[in-house]
């Protein structure tokens, strides 16, 4: 899969993360490693990009968990262009109640005026959701229903 990598980039006291489509098992700790030589550092807000991130797993939340307890003094966690599923889940775990979510021109494609790129992403991000509701409808009824909230029934 041609996923975006996971990118970090301090600025002041803010450091970005831009989390690519996916935070799962496969990458959750890669992304731990990444944030560990900012532990102790003044570290006060934590903006995840999440304009791309299709799938948040278990791990993956551990990891954001990590991150607003263990870098800075309890940074702010900000989430920016979170998909409403992954909002969802947020809630449901509990943890949404340390993160602001925000959302920027590009959720609504001003910045990037590429209606090419525009259509090339929504493309990318429909295949890859499919196949997570593939692998996880045969292997999980509950997280399928989790991320099938607010679609309309058959």
């Amino acid at each position: 899969m041609d996923d975006k990598k996971i990118e970090l980039k301090l600025e002041g006291t803010t450091l970005h993360v831009d989390l690519g489509f996916e935070l799962t098992v496969a990458n959750s700790d890669a992304l731990k490693n990444m944030l560990i030589p900012y532990k102790g550092q003044d570290i006060s807000e934590i903006v995840f990009d999440t304009t791309n991130l299709v799938f948040l797993s278990s791990s993956g939340i551990r990891t954001i968990y990590f991150a607003q307890q263990e870098l800075g003094h309890k940074p702010k966690i900000v989430f920016v262009n979170c998909a409403k599923e992954i909002y969802d889940t947020l809630q449901i775990t509990g943890i949404s109640h340390f993160i602001s979510f925000v959302d920027d021109e590009r959720k609504n494609g001003q910045l990037d005026n590429a209606e090419a790129a525009d259509a090339e992403w929504q493309e990318k991000y429909e295949k890859i959701r499919q196949k997570q509701l593939e692998f996880y409808s045969a292997n999980n009824d509950v997280v399928v229903y989790q991320m099938k909230l607010g679609q309309k029934e058959d």
